[in-house]
């Protein structure tokens, strides 16, 4: 029996030192605690680290500049990858490039493609809308674009007009969910719908962590020559957000929620006679999206097999008293 009382050396110790070997009283743990009894633990981690030995506090890397540090994310989820490492591959995740920001982008532009004016007679002109900057977009206005059909006809685009680009990212702590938390895309009969068959039927069966949320703020821009436009323009938008709207982002679950967050302007009182007056608004939006994760693959259970024995340890099993096999009807 060990002594009971502080080591310097080591960890507080307790009565039983080394973890449980048999295999009839293992931890539901998903995660358990590493166990020191095999190897000893590392000052700095608890772990054995990369150069091969534990860290020691007394050495002296004053001569060395490079191996003092590496990453040690040991979870598949946050490896980062975008493409499968064949070599050797990973059975329990699928990397892909997801596209989530792109995909975000294009739902906010969606969003605001079906804006018109009408004019005099009440006849509705679409606003066109282009992904550019401030600076851009104004250069897209006055530009003379020629067509190559050899009719030296001049394009231009006028007002109105409404541009957007994305201003501002950030991670929202507050909507982040652990990414073990997995669903399965269950349908009514609460069987997974997300699922392949590889070498039985409905064998592997896939799963979706909720992502990393992300704030994605955008600045989108009107032009028009006219108030009265404006006006139709500002009422479109404002009646799209009470007080949020939705887009859909390819990947995410749910609708993600788009905020409007300010509205400036550059009207003047007295403007100048000589000028032309080009009305100007600026809007800040704010879509509150999710960057996917990783796909978790998993083999499915299709029969069981079950033994009744005559004692529960492992060690005094004699005899085997009924043996009992079941299919499962479908992947549950």
């Amino acid at each position: 029996m060990q002594p009971i009382g502080p080591n310097p050396n080591s960890y507080d110790p307790t009565l039983n030192n080394c973890q449980e070997q048999s295999p009839m009283w293992r931890s539901e743990n998903i995660d358990p605690p590493p166990g020191f009894c095999d190897q000893p633990p590392d000052n700095q981690n608890n772990q054995l680290n990369n150069m091969g030995a534990p860290s020691d506090w007394f050495d002296d890397f004053l001569d060395k500049k490079y191996m003092l540090g590496s990453e040690n994310n040991s979870d598949p989820m946050q490896t980062g990858q975008i493409v499968n490492n064949l070599n050797p591959p990973n059975r329990n995740v699928v990397y892909r490039y997801a596209r989530s920001i792109r995909s975000c982008d294009e739902a906010i532009m969606d969003l605001f493609r079906n804006l018109v004016v009408l004019d005099d007679d009440g006849k509705a002109h679409q606003v066109p809308i282009i992904w550019a900057t401030q600076e851009r977009a104004v250069a897209a206005i006055v530009q003379q674009n020629v067509r190559k059909d050899l009719t030296l006809v001049v394009d231009r685009i006028r007002l109105p007009m409404l541009a957007i680009s994305s201003t501002d990212y950030s991670v929202d702590a507050n909507r982040y969910t652990y990414h073990k938390a997995i669903t399965f895309l269950k349908d009514n009969q609460n069987k997974p719908t997300f699922v392949e068959s590889e070498r039985f039927e409905r064998d592997t069966v896939f799963g979706l962590a909720r992502g990393i949320p992300i704030n994605i703020g955008y600045t989108m821009y009107a032009w028009t020559l006219q108030l009265e436009d404006m006006n139709q323009i500002l009422e479109q938008i404002l009646t799209k957000f009470s007080p949020v709207a939705y887009i859909k982002v390819r990947g995410v679950l749910w609708e993600v929620c788009v905020k409007l967050d300010s509205i400036a302007n550059n009207l003047e009182t007295e403007p100048g006679d000589a000028a032309l007056r080009v009305i100007k608004f600026q809007f800040g939006i704010t879509a509150e999206t999710y960057v996917n994760q990783p796909i978790t693959r998993n083999k499915a259970v299709l029969n069981t097999k079950v033994d009744f024995v005559n004692s529960l340890n492992e060690s005094e099993i004699s005899e085997v008293i009924k043996r009992l096999e079941e299919s499962v009807e479908g992947v549950q």
